[in-house]
């Protein structure tokens, strides 16, 4: 540690072997931290220079002093954001991650101590042999080792005397080997926390101690700020008033309430976040254990709207969680549970005849658009409103909202006769395209310029012979209507089978939702629907204009500045990047705002609880106002709505660029 501290590193992050094997699996691990031996550990070495030049020159010192140390393997470093970026997210997961692999009803302790740097290594050894003699097996330890600051890790349960005991003993003899043995710190970077409180005597001392309750009585003479978090007459307060952690639903219960999770999440400023919504299921488990039926009640239906009604289910919050817990699985599953059978059947029917619910839709919002223009703009949108005041769950009519798009391009694909297997694909249009894809002050809808698009470079386009009624599945999975959401995806599964000649041509999709949920319906499908969907190859529009049109295609003018907001299931297929890049191919400038997240109006959401999506869009619209763009993109209908309310810009498909530009 010395060595790599003198020649200039800016951080030195310790993982022993037994830290290392609980992310060990994990994609992008290099291979050879599988075959490290036991006694083995890993160093995160990172330099800083404000130039290029001056890091190479601390790089070169590393290595002329690494030549004497005893490494396993040879040091290796990037400059790579992707790289360094994934690195730290390893080391910063690897608390939740052994959390993640707990029994179920033990808790995960993390402690922060720190030794002297020179005892480092002598001290962590000791350290392993108190996990091997008091039975921590799964006990790992990581840190800043530059500093000589290190965590340790261990899961424990408090469900019989026998444990509390053990926990109580192994707390007292790390104590020991801190204070007595190698004269370190009971805390280094964190507070002191309860855990610690009985032995903030012992480090520092009698006297010193006196001194520290003095100052505390004069300055919180009441006893009200953290009580016994710092000074704790209780000697036992480590094993006293211990937290229970119940068992609740198998898609949150590795979480262990780290957080990491809570900044991405869109319903963070307004209900609750990932984290906190399983931490009211674990209340909501400890109260019906306990038989507290009142209180029981009381949060039950407080949860429905803060907990499950305002979740986005967009699933960010996996990618987020070191160890890819998604919450809103666990809000379909309770939404699923929520439903009567009548209701099951009700969503089945309307699975069945959803070409009849489609055109009904429409007429609806013809019929709604119309009303506007003959008594005012906002007639819709008081009539909702009115509405919504005896029926909670009507969706609100929003000024985004425009007449169905015409449907007349259908007849024109109708008459191509012969198809070329590399110049064809197979055009799913979504419902939500065929619904609500006109933009205002746009002559063609979404459909027609996808169309218009592909004929620019001589691509031929083919529609599913049943072009009313399909549906991706979306729609009912998002609500947890579980047999009517698998009809539909084993439906449109068999279709575009038969329409892409057996997986001959690709399928593209106008919808980045859609495009995600289309490639996860692998669960969901039937044997033979299996080995169909294998065969077959789907594309979202951005994997479209990316990799088949923009290298082909030629730019006829660029256009001037624009803004981006790409939607969560771009981040979640990873291919966000491929936004900005054929945005980067027809614009000068491209821009995408630093507080982009989750808009969430997760289909429907939006129009149902309208407060969700405006703080949601909040930070993120205050960006882009302050921007002055010519164009403002995105790859999903409903998103473009909600950020067109949120900004008052008019957001609209990325396929309008291209479309201008080609």
């Amino acid at each position: 540690i010395v060595p790599l501290t003198e020649s200039g590193a800016a951080m030195v992050e310790l993982m022993d072997r037994a830290s290392l094997r609980s992310v060990e699996n994990k994609e992008g691990i290099m291979p050879f931290i599988c075959t490290l031996d036991e006694n083995a550990a890993a160093l995160l070495v990172e330099f800083q220079e404000e130039n290029e030049e001056a890091l190479l020159d601390r790089i070169s010192a590393f290595f002329e002093k690494s030549s004497g140390l005893s490494l396993l393997a040879m040091p290796v470093f990037t400059q790579n954001d992707k790289e360094r970026d994934f690195y730290w997210k390893v080391r910063k997961g690897l608390f939740p991650s052994v959390g993640a692999v707990r029994t179920r009803g033990t808790t995960v302790i993390l402690e922060d101590i720190a030794f002297p740097v020179r005892h480092m290594g002598a001290a962590i050894l000791d350290l392993q042999q108190l996990f091997k003699k008091h039975r921590y097996s799964d006990g790992i330890i990581f840190g800043h080792a530059k500093d000589g600051n290190i965590h340790f890790v261990i899961t424990q349960s408090f469900n019989t005397p026998s444990e509390v005991a053990r926990y109580d003993v192994f707390i007292r003899e790390v104590v020991e080997l801190v204070i007595c043995k190698y004269h370190g710190t009971l805390k280094a970077e964190h507070g002191t926390g309860r855990n610690m409180a009985p032995f903030v005597e012992t480090e520092w001392g009698g006297e010193a101690y006196q001194i520290m309750k003095r100052v505390k009585a004069l300055a919180d003479p009441h006893a009200l700020l953290n009580p016994g978090v710092i000074i704790n007459e209780n000697k036992n307060a480590h094993i006293a008033d211990l937290k229970e952690l119940p068992g609740v639903e198998e898609e949150v219960d590795k979480c262990i309430e780290c957080g990491y999770c809570e900044h991405i999440c869109p319903s963070r400023d307004i209900t609750t976040t990932p984290r906190r919504r399983i931490i009211i299921r674990r209340a909501l488990q400890t109260m019906k254990n306990k038989g507290n039926s009142a209180d029981y009640k009381l949060l039950s239906r407080q949860f429905q709207y803060d907990g499950i009604e305002t979740c986005a289910v967009d699933g960010l919050c996996a990618g987020a969680c070191p160890v890819d817990i998604n919450t809103g699985d666990l809000i379909k599953r309770l939404r699923k549970e929520s439903h009567s059978i009548a209701a099951n059947n009700i969503a089945v029917f309307v699975a069945r005849h959803f070409s009849a619910v489609e055109k009904m839709v429409r007429v609806l919002l013809k019929t709604g658009t119309l009303a506007n223009k003959i008594a005012g703009k906002k007639t819709m949108s008081r009539f909702t409103g009115l509405l919504k005041r005896f029926i909670p769950l009507m969706p609100l009519w929003t000024s985004q909202i425009s007449a169905p798009p015409s449907l007349k391009w259908i007849k024109q694909l109708e008459k191509q006769e012969s198809y070329t297997a590399g110049k064809t694909v197979v055009y799913f249009a979504s419902c939500i395209s065929r619904m609500m894809g006109s933009y205002e002050g746009r002559s063609k809808n979404i459909m027609e310029c996808l169309i218009s698009v592909c004929g620019k470079s001589d691509i031929s386009v083919i529609v599913p012979k049943r072009f009313h009624g399909s549906c991706c599945s979306q729609l009912f999975s998002s609500k947890g209507y579980k047999e009517a959401s698998r009809y539909k995806a084993n439906e449109i599964i068999g279709e575009l089978w038969e329409i892409s000649g057996g997986g001959k041509w690709p399928v593209v999709m106008d919808v980045s939702s859609c495009t995600f949920t289309l490639k996860n319906l692998r669960g969901v499908l039937s044997d033979e629907n299996i080995i169909k969907y294998d065969g077959m190859k789907f594309l979202d529009s951005v994997d479209f204009l990316h990799d088949v049109l923009m290298p082909a295609g030629k730019v006829k003018q660029k256009a001037d500045r624009i803004v981006l907001h790409p939607v969560c299931s771009l981040e979640k297929m990873k291919i966000s990047a491929k936004l900005e890049a054929v945005a980067r191919h027809y614009a000068h400038e491209v821009s995408i705002p630093k507080n982009t997240g989750c808009c969430g109006m997760a289909g429907d959401r939006g129009f149902l609880f309208p407060e969700l999506t405006a703080s949601a869009t909040h930070a993120e619209a205050g960006e882009v106002k302050q921007g002055n763009y010519s164009g403002y993109y995105s790859t999903t209908k409903t998103c473009e709505m909600a950020l067109s309310d949120a900004t008052g810009a008019s957001y609209e498909s990325i396929l309008y660029l291209i479309d201008e530009c080609s």
